[in-house]
């Protein structure tokens, strides 16, 4: 049965690498023409040299992920990380909180070059990089924290609920459901208030025309903005976004201050008319209902490792270990996440495209078209990816296939 989990994380691996390289390859080939005025030559060659070192950077980065996880499962290490981590507590928690505190830390030191990497040398020669050495380490190390305290919590929460159910197994599946889920929402809720806030500063958009369009757009759909604020992106990053957040009729606005930069005003209209549309089509509510309903399986599949204490003796444990089932789990659900993607990115680009065509009828179709463009371009999208890759792995459509179909909707409209 380890061959099983071994077998896993190596077939991945391998699948993973084919479709990024099929990818790579597909995207040299000739720019689809609704994207062809995107990039110029100097932009062309730019992004293309852009792709490859991400490409290479991220091969060499999953490689060293994967030959790790692989040596630690083949070796023993985590037997040894549970020998170690229990002679520090005897209480059963304590001791998942200990092994998974151990294993998130060492994987993020191991992980923290790349990142280091990623940022100062790739995303510094593109002129992407607008972080200093000290925001980039107070990151990594609130990102630490936060995994510790609400990673850890909710750890903590499901194996407490796992030994009051112990011989109950639907029991302690149906609780760990209802208590996932309710995280989820909850965060959800806060993201906006508390976890971006931890990393970012928010600030109030000024009074002004762009403000005052904002408020009239959600009115125009009955919606009402409860503020709008600017965030510090450009701290980061020269990369352009902008989100809502809330649940209902009453949303709050974030605009990256690079989006308000580099867009003109009826392109931010766009932009936030686009995200009005998903609003729109409660896309949000049924993205939570299927996450909420992927959390039923993600308990099943946790409960079930954990009736198999053979399973982690297999790998050198002395027998069931909750923070080594997390482990599993995470090994597990790859695939599974594989093929549930598929369907579930499918229906997510469906959305996409149904909020570009709101966007265009709301905020028109020539703002639309140009923000798509120049987010194209400040990001360096690739406007050729492989279908299969889109397949597996775009939740949002390729910028050429949205640019099409709002040219699309609108010829349709003018003939209608």
């Amino acid at each position: 049965m380890s061959l099983l989990f071994i077998g896993i994380v190596a077939v991945m691996y391998v699948l993973d690498l084919v479709i990024t390289l099929v990818n790579h390859r597909h995207s040299k080939q000739p720019i689809p023409i609704h994207a062809k005025d995107i990039y110029d030559d100097e932009k062309y060659t730019q992004w293309l040299n852009y792709s490859l070192e991400t490409l290479r950077h991220g091969i060499i980065v999953k490689t060293v992920i994967t030959a790790l996880l692989l040596a630690f499962l083949a070796f023993g290490v985590f037997g040894l990380l549970e020998t170690l981590t229990n002679t520090w507590f005897t209480h059963p928690i304590l001791q998942t909180l200990a092994f998974l505190g151990v294993f998130t830390l060492l994987s993020a030191l191991i992980g923290l070059p790349f990142d280091y990497y990623a940022t100062f040398v790739i995303e510094e020669k593109f002129g992407f990089n607008k972080s200093t050495r000290k925001t980039f380490f107070l990151d990594a190390l609130k990102g630490l924290l936060l995994t510790f305290v609400l990673g850890g919590g909710i750890i903590a929460l499901l194996h407490w609920l796992y030994l009051t159910f112990v011989d109950q197994l639907w029991l302690f599946i149906l609780s760990a459901w209802v208590a996932l889920s309710v995280i989820m929402v909850v965060v959800f809720i806060l993201n906006t208030k508390v976890f971006v806030k931890i990393f970012n500063k928010l600030t109030p958009l000024p009074d002004g025309p762009l403000k005052e369009k904002i408020e009239a757009l959600a009115a125009q759909v009955g919606f009402s903005v409860k503020a709008i604020s600017v965030m510090d992106a450009s701290k980061r990053s020269t990369k352009l976004n902008a989100f809502f957040s809330g649940l209902g009729k009453t949303r709050e606005v974030v605009l990256f201050d690079t989006l308000v930069e580099k867009l003109k005003e009826e392109e931010v209209l766009s932009v936030l008319a686009h995200e009005l549309g998903h609003a729109v089509h409660k896309d949000v509510p049924r993205l939570l209902a299927v996450q909420i309903l992927a959390f039923g399986l993600y308990a099943a599949l946790v409960g079930v490792l954990l009736q198999s204490p053979e399973l982690a003796q297999g790998f050198g444990l002395s027998g069931a270990h909750f923070g080594f089932s997390i482990v599993l789990f995470s090994i597990l659900i790859e695939p599974i996440s594989l093929l549930l993607g598929i369907p579930m990115n499918f229906i997510s680009r469906k959305a996409e495209y149904a909020a570009d065509a709101f966007a265009a009828k709301l905020a028109g179709a020539a703002p639309t078209l140009s923000a798509l463009r120049t987010l194209a371009q400040e990001n360096l999208a690739n406007l050729n990816p492989h279908p299969l890759y889109i397949l597996i792995h775009y939740s949002h459509p390729p910028i050429p296939e949205r640019l099409r179909a709002i040219n699309q909707s609108a010829h349709t409209s003018e003939k209608i």
